[in-house]
């Protein structure tokens, strides 16, 4: 039965968009004839019991990781890529590949996850045409949850500031002392006048340059790592993997600068292993169909995994439980598949629903204290002024500002001509008033009264 090697499909010019993908592709191409394994980018996770790829499948049997793939070929005798090593070579190749792990897998997650324009301008992008609709909501999230959890686990998550913004220009008239000549600003040294990006870009800078000395230092004047003969060994394709993304061109390329610029000679180490990979094809294959259904279970996984305070638990359950079948200890850790390790994560996920209905009912509440208005629409037998405008007239109407004034019936004005004039006003009172009458006398010589005709 031929090897399925399952991994990451291709992106940025490259064959995967993962490290130890490119490390595994790279190490099968060059020392597994092509037609003894196939390569097929599932670009899933759960295709493999480790929820990990790269991922190899042998008569059944699953391996996930790089490391434990080249591990697991050369005891079955599948692979010989590192028989000949010395303890000392051995020890060498696995520091190297922890240091690839921790801090270059660190610098890799910096650069292409957590900045910000990054991961919206070509990662983002890159899952989205390699994950269907909608695995394209849950996983690349996760991916880039567990990169900026990577990158703050090594001290460097702070590093993450975009270094493009301009800063803003000043505004407003000029400072002026008080005999009117202008006010000379104050003298900043380097680092007072420099913004928190370019503070940011210099660190990571100097993070990237420690990390491509070491590299440079372990690997020396040899044309490999280990050896300076023309046999690789397995930490060579590895580093190949990760020196490969740390040359993609991203809206920062900081790696990429330090490393074509500063270390010339690792530079030209990843174009001599990839010239290796020339006339070599790979045996790509379809992978097979999820289904709709199989798309809705991984969805609702990766939901799950999402919720706060629930994730853990289930990944726990999950991944711990599969792998004790897989390596024929289903009795196991009582830790691993504990039963209530499941039901905690069922009762977490009620919790959290349950949290999340009670905080948006609370917020739709009025405060605590505040007054309630209510206001009705105008009734149908009352059309009348500004009733007749629906629910703002209603509102309107009820102000105190559009009282009308109350008006008298039975008012009757008098007015007589004549050497003077005399006018009489008579008012009708209010109920509940004594009725008045008011005399006023005019002189007519304060008026020009025109004749009249009766």
């Amino acid at each position: 039965m031929a090897l399925e090697l399952y991994v990451w499909g291709p992106a940025f010019g490259l064959d995967s968009i993962e490290p130890e993908c490119l490390a595994a592709i790279a190490c099968f191409r060059y020392f597994v004839p092509r037609e003894d394994w196939t390569l097929i980018a599932s670009n899933d996770a759960a295709i493999s019991p480790a929820y990990r790829l790269p991922a190899l499948n042998h008569k059944g049997t699953w391996t996930s990781g790089y490391t434990d793939i080249v591990s697991y070929l050369a005891k079955h005798g599948n692979l010989s890529v590192d028989d000949d090593l010395t303890p000392l070579q051995r020890a060498d190749s696995l520091a190297c590949a922890s240091f690839l792990a921790t801090r270059g897998s660190g610098l890799l997650a910096m650069s292409l996850y957590v900045s910000p324009r990054a991961w919206t301008e070509i990662t983002r992008p890159a899952y989205s045409t390699l994950l269907p609709f909608p695995l394209t909501w849950t996983v690349p999230p996760a991916i880039r949850a567990a990169a900026i959890e990577k990158a703050e686990h090594l001290g460097i998550g702070h590093l993450a500031a975009e270094i493009d913004e301009q800063e803003p220009p000043a505004s407003g008239p000029a400072e002026t002392t008080s005999t009117g000549f202008l006010r000379l600003r104050d003298r900043l040294g380097p680092s007072r006048t420099m913004q928190p990006e370019h503070t940011a870009a210099i660190r990571f800078q100097h993070f990237a340059e420690d990390f491509f000395s070491v590299l440079d230092q372990l690997r020396g004047d040899k044309k490999f790592f280990l050896r300076d003969d023309d046999k690789p060994s397995s930490i060579d394709f590895l580093a190949l993997g990760y020196l490969q993304l740390m040359r993609v061109q991203t809206p920062h390329a900081i790696l990429k600068n330090a490393l074509e610029r500063s270390f010339a000679r690792l530079a030209a180490f990843e174009k001599d292993m990839r010239s290796l990979e020339l006339g070599h094809e790979l045996p790509w294959r379809d992978p097979a169909a999820r289904g709709t259904l199989g798309l809705i279970g991984r969805f609702a996984e990766g939901s799950l995994d999402a919720v706060p305070g629930v994730g853990h638990g289930w990944r726990k359950w999950r991944v711990g439980g599969i792998n004790a079948r897989a390596q024929g200890r289903d009795d196991g850790d009582d830790d691993v598949r504990d039963p209530s390790q499941l039901i905690i994560a069922v009762g977490g996920a009620v919790a959290s629903l349950a949290a999340l209905g009670a905080v948006a009912l609370f917020r739709a509440l009025a405060p605590f204290g505040a007054s309630t208005h209510r206001f009705e629409a105008a009734r149908e037998d009352n059309k009348s002024g500004l009733h007749q405008f629906g629910e703002i007239g209603s509102i309107l109407h009820g102000l105190p500002v559009w009282e009308q004034p109350k008006s008298f019936a039975n008012r009757k004005d008098t007015v007589y001509k004549g050497a003077a004039v005399d006018v009489a006003v008579e008012v009708t009172a209010l109920p509940g008033e004594p009725p008045r009458r008011d005399m006023y006398a005019v002189d007519e010589s304060d008026y020009e009264l025109p004749d009249r005709a009766d």
